[in-house]
């Protein structure tokens, strides 16, 4: 049987006509589908995992152009992917899969007895005129000299994690002038750190593609919403601009840019792969969080106790949102190998160890508040600040296998991140 090609399977119509000897009015294809995903929840933890796997045992069926069509069209082919792909866990899927099919379009359970069988006993009810779908046209897509700047949108929406590194930078800044900044010069050093953390976050991103169909399938380059070629082109790019702005803003500028960029290609690059080894992966995080701050300091022309003290909580707290990251990241870093600290010393132990973080904040502001010369409202607020962040680590303990979650909870301590940043400021003020 030949399935006519469709662009998605949202475009499914529902087929009218009743069919002589048929317990069921009628076909769609959606209905299909979710048998396909309910089935392959024995496997995968949430929605956003059934349809990775689904697609990836699409991809597994042979054309490259495989679509939903092919697992009606080529049980078999659909059903090797599966054995392929899940080993042992093959029969419970198949079984689950065919359950949910006699169950959804009440097949005979002798119609039915594997996933093949169930399909052949449903496209032998309908003749081919009434399969499943209507064609719809594929559009050409014609390059357009707007394509990387619609891609860079995208991506700028996505990676807003880079305004961690943007607010630490402008703290540090301001510290370091004693809240007196020279605008132009903190103009050019937002430009610069923008775009050399954006540049590096793309990189990441196009390293871990593989990795972000299973964890983050909602991601543009995951999803396919922004093209590989321009994510590539957008990352040359920024780098440059980056490095470019730092050179008229100072040569120590520069050097640390360069340096920042040097570490996120080697936490992310093949050759190297720093993210993919504990501790490494932390260290080299947590050295690019700090030299941010440090070079807001140094531009400011002040390295005093305060910038340290940003610099250390910025690192910290990169630590903080880094490991929960980790926690959420599990399927697919087991996936791909990667040895993360929850791969090292277990899930709750890696909360625990998460948890303390906040705590060394606390300790950290509190003893030496006075060395940086902060007013006492500052001890107040850092204590506020960390134990409500504790509080919300400490919470994962009953839930860290629900990794929206843990998502939820790693968004939480970057609006912490941003507090405790604030609090330096506010801890400057003259009561």
């Amino acid at each position: 049987m030949t399935v006519p090609e469709h662009s998605s399977i949202d475009s499914s119509k529902e087929i009218d006509e009743s069919v002589e000897g048929s317990s069921a009015s009628k076909l769609n294809k959606d209905d299909f589908i979710e048998c396909v995903d309910r089935g392959l929840c024995v496997f995968a933890s949430d929605e956003y995992r059934t349809v990775y796997w689904r697609k990836f045992l699409i991809s597994k069926i042979g054309p490259e152009n495989a679509t939903e069509d092919d697992i009606i069209s080529n049980p078999q082919g659909f059903l090797k992917a599966i054995e392929e792909t899940f080993d042992l866990g093959a029969w419970a899927i198949e079984r689950a899969i065919t359950k949910e099919l006699r169950n959804r379009f009440d097949i005979e359970p002798s119609e039915s007895r594997g996933f093949v069988s169930a399909v052949k006993t449903l496209t032998s009810r309908y003749p081919q005129s009434q399969q499943v779908v209507t064609s719809v046209p594929q559009r050409a897509t014609r390059a357009s000299l707007l394509s990387p700047l619609k891609s860079f949108a995208i991506l700028a929406r996505s990676e807003y994690r880079v305004s961690m590194f943007v607010w630490s930078l402008v703290i540090a800044y301001l510290l370091a002038t004693d809240l007196k900044p020279h605008f132009v010069q903190l103009g050019e050093l937002v430009v610069a750190w923008y775009f050399v953390s954006f540049g590096v976050y793309v990189f990441n991103a196009l390293t871990d593609v593989e990795e972000d169909r299973i964890d983050h399938p909602t991601r543009p380059l995951a999803a396919k919403t922004v093209p590989i070629a321009d994510a590539w082109k957008i990352f040359a790019v920024s780098i440059g601009i980056a490095l470019v702005t730092s050179v008229f803003i100072s040569i120590p500028c520069l050097i640390f840019v360069l340096a920042s960029f040097l570490l996120g290609v080697a936490y992310s690059h093949p050759t190297i792969r720093a993210k993919r080894q504990f501790p490494l992966k932390v260290l080299v995080s947590v050295s690019g969080a700090v030299i941010v701050s440090i070079c807001g300091g140094i531009v400011g022309g002040n390295l005093d106790a305060a910038v340290y003290f940003s610099a250390v909580f910025f690192g910290l707290f990169a630590m903080v949102t880094l490991l929960l990251g980790d926690i959420s990241d599990i399927p697919g870093d087991t996936a791909s190998g990667v040895r993360s600290l929850p791969a090292v010393i277990g899930v709750r132990n890696s909360i625990f160890f998460i948890a303390c973080i906040p705590l060394t904040i606390a300790f950290i502001g509190v003893a030496f508040f006075r060395v940086a010369d902060l007013n006492p409202l500052f001890p107040v607020m850092i204590l506020i600040i960390t134990i409500y962040s504790t509080l919300n680590i400490i919470s994962l303990l009953g839930r860290y296998d629900d990794y929206e979650f843990v998502r939820r909870v790693k968004s939480r301590m970057r609006l912490v991140h941003f507090a405790i940043q604030l609090s330096l400021v506010l801890g400057l003020l003259v009561l």
